[in-house]
Order: C-alpha cells, then structure tokens, then sequence
C-alpha cells in the first residue's frame, strides 16, 4: 500500500512540474506575433501555406510554386591555371668539377755548420782551486781569471760562485729562403720555442735567409721536410676566335678634284733626351781631424771598454786599420755606440767574422766585427746603449775582441770613408 501512495504522488508531482514549464494563454489577452513572415505548415486539404503579411504591407504574397521548372546540375569545373611566358626559367647549368693535382714540396733545405755557443759555467764547490776549474773547462788559468774578473795573484772564489768558461762548440742551422721556424723545429724535432729561446728570439720574429740559428740541445736532425697537398689546376681561358673579317664597301669612282701641293720635306726630329742618372757630386776631400772632432763630439759612446789592441791607421807591409780593435772578454756585451738603424748584420763579409753595421743621422755610420753571436737583425730601430751582440773571435783572429770603426760622409753624395774613432769617443 505504502509503494502505490508513493507512485501516485511521484506522478501528480511531475505532472505539476511540467505544468509549470508549459506556455499558456490568459483569456482575454491577445497573443504576441512575429514581427517577421512565418511559414505555416500545409492544411488538412494540403493547400501549401501563405505567408503571414506583415503589417501595412499591401504586395499581394508570391506563389508559393515555382513558375518553371529548376533544373539540378552540377557546376562547370573551374579552368586550369596556364603558366605565363614569363614563369618558367631553364636551370642553371651546374658548375664546372674543379680539377686538383698533386705538389710535392719541400722545406728547411739549409744546412747545418759548426758555430760557437754560450759560454760554459761551473759553480765552486768547497776544496775547488782556479787552477782544477780551468782543468775541467779545459782553459788557461789567466783566461779563466779574466773572463770572471778574477784579481792576481791569488784569484780568490768562493763555494756557490759561478765562474764562466770558454765557449761550448755548438751546431747551427743555416736558414733557407722560405722557411719557417716551424719547420725547422719538426726537421731537428724540437719545439720552435726551443729554437727561439736558443737564439734570444721570440717564436713569432722574422728569419731571414743565410742566418744562423744555433740549435737546443738533444736536437736531432732527420733531414729536410718533405710535404704532399693538393692543388686546384688553374685553366687558362680559351683564345677568343677572331672576329670575322669587315667587308670594306667598294669606293665610288672619284670626282676630279685639285691636286693638293706637295708636303714640304720633313725636318728631322729631334731624339728625346734618355733618361739619365742623378749626377754624381765627386767626394769632397776627408775633413781635418779637428772638424770631424767637432762634428761627432757628444754623439758616440764605446761599445765595450777594453785594453786597445790595434788603433786607427797604417800597419806597415801594406796593411791598414780602419778602425780600433778592443780586447774583450767571450761573450761580453756588445753594444751600440749611437741609435740608428741596422743595415747589415752577417757573416758575409771576409775577415770580420759576425758584422754590424748601423747607420745613424747626418752621414755617420758605425760598424762591430768578430762578434760570437749577432743580436738585432737588418732594418731594426737601435736606441744608444742596447745590445747588438756580444764579443767573440770570429773571423780572422786569434782572441776574443771587438773591431769597432766609425765612418762619415760630409754630404749625402759622399761616401762614407773611415776616420779615427778616437776622435769621437769620450775619453
């Protein structure tokens, strides 16, 4: 009983609700119409529907029937679009293969010759005497004690002094047109540092061919480097043909014209000069000693100090000196007696061993032979006072010293002859 009374209130309670919900009218209220034309469905006897005229509007309705028949047909496909005269280009012919050859080439050729190397040293260890060090150095004791400046007679060392010796024999290598310092490096298998630091040269300094460069220790040469690359063959471009020859119009037959009066005889033309070289001033005599003394007074320094072993001058038997030459120690500081510019530095020159030649301002120019090692390279900029290389014996001499001459040219077209450097240095 209590499941039907449930049931029977679930219907009257849905029943209310979709009263609710519905659309009614009240009585005596006119119901709201469209603003717009509706379409009504076909009545019971199926006469189509007329649309409801709206108000004011006296166009009596259309038909609601098509007068003709319409005919269903599908729409004509759109034409294809056709390319314009201009759209299409041919493609670029490709590129002609580049053609490669083989090149063997081959680098640090130059060869490698005796030169002298740094100086031996040996420090002084307690119980040591002069006379055992110059043993081992194998030197004369005098030498030894002048090369450290040792005082006579009792040449006086203490433990922990090092002394400097003679120089050690060493290998150099003579530089090739187009080497490289790397390349000379991987032939003797050492860094190139190695052989920058064993010529007091930075890695990335010029070489340049015919100089010397001393090789490192435990260098070991296994011959010039030899490389293979690859090339591309440079084609030269096809003579272009000759153009065809111009066909030249036969001349219409000439109309009688005057005689036009004879040329005159041509005169002879006068040859243009040649081109001739700036004349040549012939060399004013050399200025007295007094003039060149005044000229240079205050301008040089010495390059090193030292006991004159030959001065300025004739020597007898044909021979003269043309400058100084100062005793030295191995090894000793050589340096520029002016600031200028270094126009020769070699060893090219026979008899003087290791060169210097500087050229200063006003006509002056400087030169330093029998040099053990050459410190500056041509074309470098010297201030007075650096070092340009140190002392040594090269060349035809038989002892560690320095030939120094000084050279002048009163005018530019002058040359520069030799004079006495004493007449120029401090005294």
């Amino acid at each position: 009983m209590t499941h039907i009374l449930t049931r029977t209130a679930l219907v009257l309670l849905a029943g209310s609700v979709l009263a609710a919900c519905s659309t009614y009218q009240n009585e005596g209220v006119e119901p709201v119409r469209p603003n717009f034309p509706v379409r009504q469905g076909p009545d019971a006897q199926g006469t189509p529907p007329q649309a409801t005229p709206m108000p004011g509007d006296t166009t009596p309705p259309p038909s609601a029937l098509p007068t003709s028949p319409v005919e269903s047909r599908p729409l004509d496909p759109l034409p294809s679009a056709q390319p314009r005269p201009g759209d299409s280009y041919p493609p670029p012919p490709p590129p002609p293969a580049q053609e490669y050859e083989t090149v063997t080439r081959t680098s640090a050729t130059g060869q490698v010759v005796d030169a002298d190397g740094p100086p031996q040293t040996y420090t002084v260890v307690a119980g040591d005497s002069l006379y055992g060090i110059a043993r081992k150095l194998d030197t004369s004791v005098t030498q030894l004690a002048q090369d450290n400046n040792l005082s006579a007679p009792n040449y006086l060392i203490r433990p922990g002094q090092t002394l400097k010796g003679p120089s050690s024999t060493a290998k150099a290598y003579v530089v090739a047109s187009g080497d490289t310092l790397y390349a000379i490096a991987r032939r003797f298998n050492v860094p190139a540092q190695g052989v920058a630091d064993a010529n007091s040269m930075q890695i990335a300094d010029l070489i340049r061919p015919g100089q010397r460069l001393l090789l490192p220790a435990g260098f070991r040469d296994t011959g010039p480097i030899t490389s293979t690359v690859r090339v591309p063959v440079t084609r030269s471009a096809p003579a272009a043909s000759p153009p065809p020859p111009a066909v030249t119009p036969a001349p219409a037959a000439p109309r009688p014209t005057t005689p036009a009066p004879a040329p005159a005889a041509p005169r002879p033309a006068t040859p243009a000069p040649a081109p001739t070289a700036p004349p040549i001033v012939p060399s004013t005599r050399t200025p007295a000693d007094a003039q060149v003394s005044q000229l240079g007074r205050g301008r040089f320094v010495w390059p090193l100090r030292g006991d004159i072993l030959s001065t300025f001058g004739p020597k007898g038997t044909g021979q003269r000196n043309d400058g100084v030459n100062i005793r030295a120690r191995s090894g000793e500081a050589v340096r520029a007696s002016a600031a200028g510019d270094v126009v020769y530095a070699g060893d090219q020159v026979p008899g003087f061993g290791n060169l210097v030649l500087i050229k200063h301002a006003d006509g002056w120019v400087t030169a330093y032979g029998h040099l053990a090692r050459i410190d500056v390279k041509m074309q470098d900029k010297i201030s007075q006072g650096q070092q340009i290389g140190q002392a040594g014996a090269t060349g035809e001499v038989g002892e560690p010293q320095l030939h120094f001459e000084v050279r002048f040219a009163p005018t530019p077209q002058d040359r520069a002859r030799p004079i006495d450097p004493m007449l120029v240095l401090p005294q």
